[in-house]
């Protein structure tokens, strides 16, 4: 690859196309009529430097492309650039004296040249790329850009919050399979507390403490393209990753943008979108425990503006547990039509799953930790494949528009309908026998059916005063979520089981049905945000109020019960961009989040309140594609529910939690065929106030140390050119059992492999064919996830063994 390209895409803002000009006549190259935006102006604070840093700087500030190739501008010093000018007269300043010439492109771009006698020296171009978009592919492992923390197209170097981007790259290097697969090389992010979740309800994602609650998925804080993927209890959409283009995780409170919301963090899911030259691609898969699945990714331009693209997979095979099966069926079709000023994608998906196999198949403590029966094997099946299964039944309509109506006000209006159904039985662990190996077990059952409406609307404008750049975004969201659930329960009459020597299939009647509720919920938000930019300073103010109307009716009490909860968010950061690519920022975030009963009294419980501070560094060094950041956060949660101490069987709302740690996460294409992703957490969580004896304890399943690291290399020439070796591993430590720690849960660190042969430059030479394998937990390492009490401990993921063949064109 040429070194202009390499060049472009690590600075990501700074390049997109080349223009090939081949030694046209000077006197013949006209550039075309200045467009508005090459006619406004932007404030400059550039220190005098090397002319490649300051032409990166200018690309940034002034939102405009600029093509060079390094050995072009190599050695040459600009001067000082300060004060407001347009882009092509800021480029003459910087260029001024060097022997250079910015001309601008018809598309409003510039291209850097050599000025001689009479002719421009040709630019040429092997390849192309693109000009990295927040909604879009990322180009390798490392983004430049992020639309999740402030809702516009945003350098992540001008972002004062920590922010994770996963790509489409590195999710199909490891082959993952859910979203907590997608994010567990994440920093601030702990997975698979409650064991193998692949392919069932929640992804047990925790961010900075606080999140997944195994199978609900409700409080998991997931969205897909920014709008919210609300779920209820049993019912979550759980998309697969196969629909994303990159998954995004910002951490802190996101309240201001996106309302109701856990403090720790959000995860957005960006969906694939269709493109005009996009690459095709079929996938063949199969695997260990009977795994088989098939894929496609196929779209493209259509003429006129038009481009679609249309997204399947099937997939089946065993999980771990005995007896157990699993089927997904997905489809998601989309078609896009956009030209200078307006973009309309319309968007769609189906998925279901039919699993037979125990939602969260846990152990009570005394079964896992020295039994003198010996280990309790990965397999075991607290359930049984007669009675259980898990059907469920998820679509979705909806559409991404926006419509510029000038270069200074863009308008978006984003919406999406889903609907999601769910059938389903199973079996969990009660209490174990004196001889440790009796398990006593309950029937459960869930009917439920949920719709979300989700319809976002923003305006944007930018505009300058001085030397002071805004970028100002207003807007009002809606949300509606609506679930009615049926659920039966029963203890007396399930048969037990025996942890080591299992009998499956006895008579387990359906259990009667003890709740039927039908929920709503009304939510409206108002939210103003500022991005002000003074050169290389970036402040970022933004505030929201939300409206949130909630109704609970009870069928077999005919009981019915109303509530209104009102809150105002607010959030202030800072980030300042040097020339060395070190940022310093600091920040401040607030959240808010519903809680549902009654005190004593009877008056309605207060919205829990997150407050957090962050201080950090992100590095992004000039000539390279990396990008590191430090972070130090204390966040703190009030208003939480605790044990009312006059008033036995009720609460009141004097908890509060915080949790203090340090995040590092490094993203790096170290070598030009090696990439790299690691990331390390330390966390300091503590129940600061309670009335249920816990005060001052740490609660469980957080580990206080996890540290990850991935590496992929790829050989690019002699006997073994086209393969490719992926290698990771991931530590969590020591958790403890229970919120009394009472008792803790050993530290584990789990391997995991990928290796790959593009079949081009192999003897078969096959064009656009590729083989894979890859498999988690290589080392195959028994260990308990974690265990939230004394009755619940969760096993832990065996090796798993996948491989495929793609075909792409």
């Amino acid at each position: 690859m040429p070194a202009t390209l390499n060049t472009f895409r690590r600075h990501g803002l700074a390049v997109a196309f080349c223009a090939v000009l081949g030694g046209l006549p000077l006197h013949t190259v006209q550039a075309a009529e200045p467009s508005v935006q090459q006619q406004q102006r932007h404030p400059f604070n550039i220190p005098a430097g090397p002319l490649e840093q300051s032409l990166v700087r200018l690309s940034t500030t002034a939102g405009i492309t600029v093509s060079f190739t390094p050995d072009r501008v190599k050695g040459i010093q600009a001067p000082a650039l300060q004060g407001s000018f347009t882009a092509q007269d800021a480029l003459g300043r910087l260029l001024s004296g060097s022997g250079l010439v910015a001309r601008a492109l018809p598309n409003g771009s510039y291209s850097v040249q050599r000025l001689s006698s009479n002719t421009l020296e040709p630019i040429t171009v092997n390849t192309t790329t693109v000009l990295e978009s927040a909604h879009g592919p990322v180009d390798g492992y490392v983004a430049t850009r992020s639309a999740t923390a402030t809702k516009t197209d945003t350098a992540i170097m001008e972002t004062p919050q920590s922010i994770s981007v996963v790509s489409r790259a590195e999710m199909d290097d490891r082959d993952v399979r859910d979203i907590g697969e997608a994010v567990s090389y994440t920093a601030g992010v702990s997975t698979g507390t409650t064991g193998e979740t692949t392919m069932f309800g929640g992804n047990s994602v925790k961010i900075r403490g606080f999140g997944g609650s195994g199978t609900t998925g409700a409080s998991s804080n997931e969205y897909l393209d920014g709008l919210k993927l609300k779920g209820s209890n049993f019912v979550t959409a759980n998309l697969d990753p196969w629909f994303f283009e990159r998954v995004e995780v910002i951490k802190g409170p996101a309240s201001v943008l996106f309302g109701q919301t856990q403090p720790g963090g959000i995860v957005n899911m960006v969906s694939k979108r269709p493109q005009e030259g996009m690459v095709n691609k079929v996938r063949l898969g199969s695997g260990d425990l009977d795994r088989a699945s098939a894929a496609v990714d196929v779209g493209g331009g259509l003429g006129d503006g038009w481009s679609f693209r249309l997204l399947g997979r099937g997939l089946s095979g065993e999980t771990q547990q005995d007896h157990s099966d699993r089927k997904r069926h997905l489809l998601a079709p989309s078609l896009r039509w956009r030209n200078d000023t307006t973009d309309l994608t319309l968007l769609a998906s189906y998925q279901r799953d039919d699993i037979n196999a125990t939602i969260l198949s846990a152990v009570p403590r005394d079964g896992v930790f020295h039994n003198p029966h010996g280990r309790v094997p990965l397999s075991f099946r607290a359930g049984d494949a007669g009675f259980e299964f898990w059907d469920r039944e998820t679509w979705s309509v909806g559409y991404l528009f926006s419509h510029r109506f000038t270069d200074t006000v863009t308008f978006r209006q984003n919406l999406r309908f889903t609907d999601n159904k769910l059938d389903s039985a199973w079996l969990y662990r009660r209490s174990l026998d004196s001889d440790r190996r009796t398990l006593q077990r309950s029937a459960f059952t869930a009917e439920e059916n949920a719709r979300d409406l989700t319809l976002d609307n923003q305006l944007e404008l930018k505009f300058e005063g001085g030397l002071i750049g805004h970028t100002v975004l207003a807007g009002v969201d809606y949300y509606r979520f609506e679930n009615d659930t049926q659920r039966g329960f029963a203890s007396a009459g399930v048969p037990d089981i025996d942890l080591f020597n299992p009998v499956y299939h006895q008579p387990i009647a359906t259990p009667p049905i003890y709740q039927d509720i039908d929920n709503s919920l009304d939510q409206v938000g108002v939210y103003l945000q500022d991005q002000i930019n003074i050169g290389a300073l970036s402040i970022l103010l933004g505030g929201r109020y939300d409206d949130a109307e909630t109704s609970s009716d009870n069928n077999i009490t005919r009981l019915k019960t109303d509530s209104s909860d009102h809150a105002f968010t607010g959030r202030a950061g800072v980030i300042y961009n040097f020339s060395s690519g070190v940022a310093p920022y600091a920040s401040y975030s607030e959240s808010f989040e519903p809680v549902s009963g009654t005190a004593f009294d009877g008056s309605r419980f207060e919205p829990m309140e997150g407050k957090q501070y962050e201080v950090g560094v992100k590095y992004q060094p000039m000539d390279t594609q990396h990008l590191i950041t430090l972070s130090y956060f204390d966040l703190t949660q009030k208003n939480m529910t605790t044990t009312d101490p006059g008033n036995p069987g009720f609460s009141i709302q004097t908890g509060e939690v915080r949790t203090r740690g340090v995040e590092l996460e490094a993203k790096a294409q170290v070598l030009e065929n090696l990439n790299l992703t690691l990331a390390y957490t330390r966390l300091d969580d503590e129940i600061t106030e309670s009335n249920k004896g816990d005060e001052g304890n740490r609660r469980a399943q957080l580990p206080e140390d996890r540290a990850s690291l991935w590496l992929d290399y790829s050989v690019l020439s002699g006997a073994l050119s086209g393969a490719g070796l992926g290698a990771g591993v991931r530590y969590q430590g020591a958790t403890e059992g229970d919120d009394g720690n009472t008792f803790s849960v050993p530290s584990y660190t789990l391997v995991d492999f990928a290796l790959r042969y593009d079949l081009e430059k192999s003897p078969l030479a096959l064009p656009g064919w590729q083989a894979n394998i890859h498999v988690n937990n290589l080392l195959d390492e028994y260990y308990i996830a974690s265990c939230s009490n004394d009755s619940t401990c969760f096993l832990g993921q065996e090796r798993s063994i996948r491989a495929a063949v793609e075909y792409s064109w």
